[in-house]
């Protein structure tokens, strides 16, 4: 399986590397190989195992090259090694650039970001810090942002209160730890709206979570909270400055999203960057990845 090696602490990366076949199995869209490479950066609690069922038709039938990264501690990559310190979100910034550049520099071309919850702020930061990132990346695809502002405060007063979120680290702790996720789990697709959700397709997202390093999910929770206000209010200075700079943004959002609400988040991300594009979708949560049409039907924005 494909492992990047993190130089600073030798932590071992997982990603998933898709490159669409020369002959495909079923009818495609195209036969042609699409020239636009999709990074799919995954949200918490879970892996790129998420996007399964994105990835496969935007692969197999669509033709898009793929690449999908476990963060450090989900899926099958590592949390820490004795070298590591305290890991925080440059941390992970770190290991997305290393690991990109690594992968894409073999191959150097467009692609686009598509994130989830955290992985949103992860994309908007990685591409901050690589000029390697930003000379190819052609846009952002952003499902349910956790962002710009996590926490309650003077500029999000509706935002979710840090007591909450430390009662959500609670909850995972301890022997009621595995119930609280099955119970967690149908409220992130909305279930009580009338969402229909297989049971096997719940126990898969339950097993995605269990499969998280315990200290990696918890010390995640924390470095979540980060504000990206400022992250954003530059992106829109730069865009301003240069239109070429003026990057396209697709944010796509559930109107009954609970854990990160519509007006809270994706609602103001359109509000400091006005040049995106905001779908939002009924009676959707958190979720919203588990649809195909998310990217299928939006793919050409």
């Amino acid at each position: 399986m494909p492992v990047f090696q993190n130089e600073r602490d030798r932590a071992s990366l997982f990603y998933r590397y898709y490159i669409p076949s020369s002959s495909p199995h079923r009818p495609a869209s195209t036969v042609v190989r699409q020239p636009l490479t999709l990074v799919f950066l995954h949200g918490w609690p879970m892996s790129s195992r998420m996007y399964d069922q994105l990835i496969v038709p935007l692969v197999e039938t669509h033709r898009f090259p793929v690449i999908a990264p476990d963060r450090r501690g989900f899926g099958n990559s590592d949390w820490a090694t004795s070298l590591t310190g305290e890991v925080t979100f440059d941390t992970f910034v770190e290991d997305a650039v290393a690991l990109l550049e690594h992968v894409m520099q073999r191959n150097p071309g467009p692609f686009v970001f598509v994130g989830a919850s955290m992985g949103t702020a992860e994309s908007v930061l990685a591409h901050s810090a690589s000029e390697f990132l930003r000379e190819h990346c052609r846009g952002f695809v952003w499902i349910g942002p956790n962002m710009p502002y996590p926490v309650r405060c003077d500029e999000s007063p509706e935002a979710m209160e840090a007591e909450q979120w430390e009662g959500l680290i609670q909850s995972f702790r301890g022997a009621g730890g595995k119930d609280f996720i099955l119970e967690a789990i149908p409220g992130v697709f909305r279930l009580d709206l009338g969402n229909t959700v297989g049971q096997s397709t719940l126990r898969f997202f339950e097993r995605l979570v269990w499969q998280v390093d315990p200290v990696a999910l918890e010390r995640t929770a924390v470095i979540l909270q980060k504000s990206m206000g400022a992250e954003l209010k530059e992106m829109a200075k730069v865009a301003a400055a240069d239109e070429k700079n003026k990057v396209p943004i697709l944010i796509l959002h559930g109107d009954s999203d609970a854990g990160m609400p519509l007006k809270t988040s994706a609602a103001v991300v359109h509000e400091l960057l006005p040049w995106s594009q905001l779908k939002v979708y009924e009676k959707a949560g958190h979720g919203k990845f588990l649809s195909p049409d998310t990217i299928l039907r939006d793919k050409e924005a």
